[in-house]
């Protein structure tokens, strides 16, 4: 294989060593962080124009980096550092298509857009401010500490320097600019050279690749940085001209790899496009439904790919008429076939099929018809569609603000397309064809929509993958779907694309381990004859149910600045995380609350008053103390900033969020029993059965939370044959078996048991409650002591600390009821077991206490 310029830096040059020397003002200038990819990128870029390394000095730079990869954040700090390390005041940035100029125009110029790629709206470098300035042509006599760009079409740069006319650029102007070229998508700006059977074409006055090459030439200090996810160097021509110019290659297989984009997965079918439509539909919802549950605020996309225009208005229409006609009846016929029809490999549909046969369908099919409603669908197929307001729709569809869920298109969407939460790609069978040209077209729109969604979760934002190896329903919002048609020829042409395109696609497969009750314990007088105590429930009558803390929701919500950042809602840009931070009470009154209320249909009265009998009318839920009356928000803020963060825009956001959060404990606490202080005995063989876990099938294990199977066999203490278990609670495991010479000389039986979802701990007096991973069985003598046990991970601790409480409050409240053969029961939890120093020797010193050790 031919080596390319990238080849020839990785070798000569430690990226280690060198990565200092990228200057501090190209991150602080920017508004996100840059990777670790970009950053090697950057740097190979900065070692070819340092005057020290002259014979790998150049003026024509390619970077081939995948789809996704955030080549225009590279873009931007070739920027900032051709300005200040080597005076550059004059860029020129051309593209393919207007689409394009649109979205750089955003990225730009427009510090409101969530797409913004800097910090303000100025630069800061070295102390001193610098401007960008948007211009049609550049300055003769160019201010002081300004950079100037110029956004255009090649088609138009062509056209300008081969007919100038006035108030256009020329040749001549040219000549005594020090100038840098910007492609982006340069893949596009090579026909000459793809089609050449001699130099002859590419010098030629014609082409848009000569004009390019002169405006190259025509200055020796000019540069030329192109950047492009999808150079062809299968083609010969192409491959001699680029190969000394490459100087950084980072294909979409590497970037996959490292876990920077969603995982992609096929959902091969023959039924008609209608029903492909609603499982998607449904695919979707149920992704945003569990981001909602773990506070992560998700709204996915679905784009409806058909093969022509007619095609597309027609599937629009058709899709319409769906959502409209939707309701319960047929919407559960259509589940249960469906869970019927799904192979048990495909355990995302399966269990997502599952969730909503235990939801409430009436609240499903409601969700459904506001979601997708015609003002939140958009057609990329109309006339009017390349307006300016269409455009910013399509490239900020991940905004709080932008109501878009169903996108209809054939082909405009291919490229220059920044969308990060699209999730499903369905492809309309009618009209479709197996042609490999059509395949590939769908394997390049595969790799923009595998494009990762970085959310928030447990406080904390990631720009990669976190779930791969995790059992959690959170891996669905981490792949996107493609809902293809189950035709042979068509999926062999599409299966080479995408193994061309360098796209893994993952099978929602899994595998599955089992943990068997060992034969010794099942023959045991503690399994046949004991009993675990779980403390019992006590149901609520409607009339009880007058407050929202009868539902388990308190009235004080908090929001810290970091979980608005990603949605840009209070000023448009991102705050840095290094601020001072004060504490305001945003003050949301009755007008706002009716608004938020409005836009989520779960608290319209008619189906609120389900779950809140009480209830005589929706002013009464807005107004009364014991409802939204006596809801406290609190937003934490940067110091001196406070006045910023009370506009009505983002007062309605946190209403919106704080419905949200209200509405699965509603939802979930009505009819729910309290916890009290009273146990119950449940027979040992209710509790301890076999039973089976499906994992992920994944390559790379890299997570502390990867479940695995551990043979538990010659560890007589532990009542199943295997542990099923991540990595903290192995940990945990092994921590006990250390001190089980310890515990085996105070105690006549010890047994811990993992709780595999068979017994609850409810918050004495409250609905909350949750299942503790392990309880430590010990019997001395007539006592038999019951100590629950939760591992958990440090980033759970501050959000999971009424489970401890929990737990703290067993000791001193539980009373035992209906006492077995006169047996004195003992009932104890601990602190959290963490493998953080810190919390791992809290652990150890509460355990041995409650032990006696």
């Amino acid at each position: 294989m031919v080596n390319l310029l990238h080849d020839r830096l990785k070798s000569e040059i430690n990226l280690f060593e060198l990565i200092n020397e990228i200057p501090s003002y190209i991150e602080e200038n920017l508004k996100n962080s840059l990777r670790e990819y970009q950053i090697a990128a950057l740097t190979y870029f900065i070692k070819t124009q340092s005057s020290e390394l002259s014979n790998i000095s150049f003026n024509h730079l390619l970077f081939r980096m995948a789809t996704g990869s955030g080549k225009t954040n590279v873009l931007a700090s070739c920027i900032l550092y051709l300005y200040e390390q080597h005076k550059y005041k004059n860029f020129l940035f051309y593209v393919n298509s207007d689409a394009v100029i649109k979205k750089t125009y955003e990225n730009f110029f427009n510090s409101q857009s969530s797409k913004y790629l800097f910090k303000n709206d100025f630069f800061e470098i070295n102390g001193k401010r610098v401007d960008f300035k948007l211009v049609d042509n550049f300055p003769k006599e160019p201010a002081a500490n300004t950079i100037y760009i110029k956004l255009t079409t090649v088609q138009k740069l062509h056209s300008e320097l081969q007919s100038p006319s006035e108030n256009t650029v020329t040749l001549e102007d040219m000549e005594n600019l020090k100038l840098v070229m910007l492609s982006d998508e340069a893949h596009h700006i090579n026909a000459a050279t793809k089609s050449k059977t001699n130099d002859k074409s590419v010098n030629s006055s014609n082409s848009w690749e000569s004009t390019i090459l002169k405006l190259l030439e025509i200055n020796p200090e000019n540069r030329l940085l192109e950047f492009t996810a999808t150079m062809n160097f299968d083609n010969k021509d192409l491959l001699n001209k680029y190969k000394d110019k490459v100087v950084f290659n980072y294909d979409l297989k590497e970037f996959m790899g490292d876990q920077y984009s969603k995982n992609v997965g096929l959902i091969r079918n023959t039924e008609p496009d209608k029903d492909k439509m609603l499982n998607a539909v449904l695919l979707s919802q149920y992704r945003k439904y569990i981001s909602k549950e773990n506070n992560i605020f998700l709204k996915p996309v679905i784009l409806f790919k058909s093969n022509s225009i007619k095609i597309s208005l027609e599937t629009h229409l058709q899709f319409n008429e769906l959502i409209q006609t939707l309701n319960v009846e047929n919407l559960k016929t259509f589940i249960k076939e469906k869970l019927l029809q799904t192979e048990e490999s495909n355990n995302l549909l399966q269990e997502m099929y599952r969730y909503y046969l235990n939801s409430d369908l009436s609240v499903i099919v409601s969700d459904l018809k506001f979601d997708f409603k015609e003002e939140n669908l958009l057609n990329a197929n109309n006339k009017e569609f390349l307006s300016k307001q269409n455009t910013v729709l399509l490239n900020t569809l991940e905004d709080v603000n932008n109501n878009i869920r169903g996108i209809f298109a054939v082909a405009k969407l291919n490229e220059g397309w920044d969308v990060l939460n699209l999730f499903d790609i369905v492809r309309i069978s009618e009209g479709s064809t197996s042609s490999k040209k059509s395949t590939d077209s769908e394997a390049q729109l595969i790799g923009r929509g595998a494009r990762y969604y970085p959310f928030i979760f447990n406080g904390e934002k990631s720009y990669k993958r976190r779930f791969d190896y995790v059992d959690t329903r959170l891996r669905a919002i981490e792949k996107l779907h493609y809902h293809t048609i189950n035709e042979n020829a068509y999926i062999k042409n599409l299966s080479k694309s995408l193994e061309a395109a360098d796209i893994n696609v993952q099978e929602d497969s899994f595998n599955t381990f089992e943990a068997k009750v060992k034969k010794e314990i099942l023959k045991s007088d503690f399994y046949k004859n004991g009993y675990i105590y779980v403390n019992k429930t006590v149901k609520l009558s409607n009339e009880e149910y007058n407050s929202l803390s009868a539902y388990g929701i308190h009235n004080e919500y908090e929001f810290q600045i970091e979980d608005l950042v990603e949605q840009e809602l209070l000023t448009g840009k991102t705050v840095n995380g290094n601020y001072n931070k004060k504490e305001i009470q945003v003050i949301i009154n009755g007008k706002i609350w009716r608004k938020a209320i409005l836009k989520n249909s779960f608290f319209h009265y008619e189906n609120l008053s389900k779950f809140i009998p009480c209830l005589e009318s929706i002013n009464e839920f807005i107004d009364s103390k014991h409802f939204l009356g006596s809801i406290n928000v609190n937003l934490v803020v940067p110091q001196g900033l406070e006045d910023k963060y009370g506009l009505p825009e983002q007062k309605l956001f946190l209403a919106e969020s704080v419905l949200e959060k209200m509405q699965s404990n509603i939802k979930n606490n009505f009819m729910k029993e309290i916890g009290s202080t009273l146990f119950e005995p449940v027979p040992v063989k209710d509790v301890i059965k076999d039973y089976k876990i499906n994992v992920g099938k994944y390559s790379k294990p890299t997570f502390n939370e990867i479940i695995d199977s551990h043979s538990m066999k010659n560890k007589e203490w532990y009542v199943y044959e295997n542990a099923i278990v991540n990595g903290l609670e192995y940990s945990l495991i092994n921590y006990i078996e250390g001190i089980m010479e310890e515990i085996t000389s105070k105690y006549g039986e010890v047994y811990l048991i993992r709780n595999e979802k068979q017994l609850k701990l409810v918050e004495f007096n409250g609905v909350r409650g949750f299942m503790p991973d392990f309880i430590l069985y010990l019997k001395e003598l007539d006592t038999v002591y019951q100590i629950f046990i939760e591992p958990k991970a440090d980033v759970l601790m501050s959000q999971d600390s009424w489970k401890e409480e929990i737990l703290m409050s067993l000791d001193n409240k539980a009373k035992i009821e209906h006492l077995i053969d006169a047996v004195d029961v003992n009932i104890k939890g601990v602190k959290f077991f963490s493998n953080t120093a810190e919390y791992k020797t809290v652990f150890k010193n509460d355990l041995k206490l409650k032990l006696g050790l």
